[in-house]
């Protein structure tokens, strides 16, 4: 009897066990799906905000006599050419020998005379595509094509490397015109590609980011040289120019934005509500529904990312700011967030030093803006030497009108022959500083 009222008091103490632990676990699994919810609606809101800021991108046109329309509207009918021209260039692409030879014309390392013959006749061959191509980048309102932007459909009508070859190209045509003489239209092809570049950030990530800081590294020498040989009056246009261009720059937290949307939305399509991915807008829904191959959890393993993404989308969250400081204080804020993934379940096999990559963009348009700023102070320095016949000793100021984000500290530096070296105080920036000539 006594054994028998044991037994069913372990039994019962067994039970009340597995209750309990069911109970937890319950609470837990409501309390993950609680707050996937919520960053589900997060998630949600975040898609149409990016989607429709994508969409007609008010930034100052470089031009006085803009375009009408959007850049979307001016690039659309000549998407079909410029596809055709990029399956041109990749196919060169696969000689590395002529590549490089290519790059370095590109670069000024070599004459536009040693061109690889085939990269001359695809040059020759897209002269007036490419023309037309910067031409759009006179619209009024940015705005990519769709099938290059972040949030649209994954499966791309368009390489997202595709501007990256008219911009190639765009160096040049601005290169050819100089050797022609013609330093008044380099300098409007360089301008114009510098605008075309800009754009490439609007929407599209940060890849987007990082193709346009790289337009931005292959026409800064031809842009220099174009403005060093310029008229007054062309150095002058240049000057308004290159300030509305500079305004226009995006910032990078933007585009950390959009990779914490495009992320989640590849990663967690099964774990959000019907309503909330029928509530997305169309490319974003897509993306839910369709999430790369890489991106395709077993479904054991959903209960792991309701854990983890609303935590790596806070991340990124704290992460876009960041993007936005200057150069000496990123590093610091960053490393508080390495530790992050640790308090993961799923996402914790991420590598410690994840956020280095992010600090890699933001070098990298780190000198997109400085280009432009060099560029600006090359042509405010020519204007004062072509008006009075000497260098200025105190650079001129480079935004006076409106404030842009993080400025570039130049210093002049007197050098050989009556030059003068415009000269990047940050010491990662040294490297790119311009000489100006009499």
């Amino acid at each position: 009897m006594k054994a028998g009222s044991t037994l069913r008091t372990i039994f019962a103490l067994l039970v009340g066990c597995v209750l309990l632990v069911l109970v937890m676990m319950l609470g837990t699994y409501w309390r993950l799906k609680y707050r996937s919810r919520q960053a589900g609606d997060v998630l949600v809101a975040e898609a149409w905000a990016l989607t429709s800021a994508s969409e007609r991108v008010a930034r100052p046109p470089h031009t006085d006599s803009p375009l009408p329309g959007t850049l979307h509207e001016a690039l659309e009918p000549l998407m079909p050419e410029l596809d055709h021209l990029y399956e041109d260039g990749r196919m060169l692409s696969s000689d590395n020998s002529l590549l490089q030879k290519y790059e370095d014309v590109q670069h000024g390392k070599r004459p536009l005379s040693e061109l690889p013959v085939p990269y001359r006749e695809l040059f020759e061959r897209n002269q007036p595509l490419i023309q037309r191509a910067l031409r759009a980048s006179r619209a009024e309102l940015g705005g990519l094509p769709k099938g290059l932007r972040d949030l649209d459909e994954p499966d791309h009508r368009w390489s997202d490397k595709m501007l990256s070859k008219v911009l190639g190209l765009a160096a040049l045509e601005a290169r050819s015109q100089l050797e022609d003489g013609q330093a008044g239209a380099a300098l409007e092809t360089c301008l114009d590609g510098l605008a075309l570049a800009r754009d490439v950030a609007y929407g599209s990530g940060i890849l987007g980011a990082e193709s346009s800081a790289s337009g931005y590294e292959l026409l800064f020498h031809p842009c220099a040289d174009a403005l060093g040989r310029a008229p007054p009056e062309g150095q002058k246009q240049a000057t308004l120019a290159l300030r509305r261009l500079r305004e226009g720059l995006r910032p990078l937290s933007w585009a950390v934005r959009e990779e914490s949307v495009s992320f989640s939305l590849g990663l967690v399509g099964e774990v959000l509500a019907p309503e909330q991915l029928e509530m997305l807008p169309e490319g974003a829904r897509y993306r839910a529904l369709h999430p790369p191959v890489s991106c395709i959890q077993p479904r054991f393993e959903s209960i792991y990312l309701m854990h983890d993404w609303p935590r790596w989308m806070e991340a990124l969250q704290q992460v876009a700011p960041i993007m936005d400081l200057p150069s000496e204080q990123r590093p610091a804020h960053l490393l508080a967030l390495e530790q992050l993934p640790g308090s993961m379940w799923y996402l914790a096999t991420r590598p410690a030093s994840w956020t280095s990559s992010y600090e890699e963009s933001a070098t990298r348009v780190d000198g997109q803006r400085a280009r432009v700023d060099l560029l600006l102070a090359l042509a405010l320095v020519k204007a004062h030497r072509a008006e009075h016949g000497t260098w200025p000793t105190t650079l001129p100021p480079l935004h006076p009108e409106r404030a842009v984000l993080l400025p570039t500290a130049l210093k002049l530096q007197p050098a050989e022959g009556d030059t003068l070296r415009l000269i990047p105080e940050a010491a990662g920036l040294q490297e790119l500083a311009l000489t100006a000539t009499p």
